[in-house]
């Protein structure tokens, strides 16, 4: 379906930003800080599916009026 142009404006997101900031550098500590192999490559999966869900959320953030001020701040993200 569609999406509406209004802001995703969801109770106490500030915090889940800072929830999601703190999962990141704690899943950071533990990929530099283990020898195992196998839980790295975990720790990178969930930081890769935490970006996306972050991603999603900070986008969903902004009205449909300020699209395009996102896209190229994620287009200078990514290098384009």
């Amino acid at each position: 379906g569609n999406l509406s142009s209004k802001p995703l404006d969801l109770p106490g997101k500030n915090y889940l930003n800072l929830t999601g900031l703190l999962l990141f550098f704690g899943m950071m500590h533990v990929f530099f800080s283990t020898e195992s192999s196998a839980l790295g490559v975990l720790m990178l999966l969930l930081t890769a599916a935490l970006s996306c869900t972050m991603g999603v959320h900070l986008v969903g953030s902004v009205g449909g009026g300020d699209m395009p001020v996102c896209i190229t701040v994620l287009n200078s993200y990514s290098g384009w």
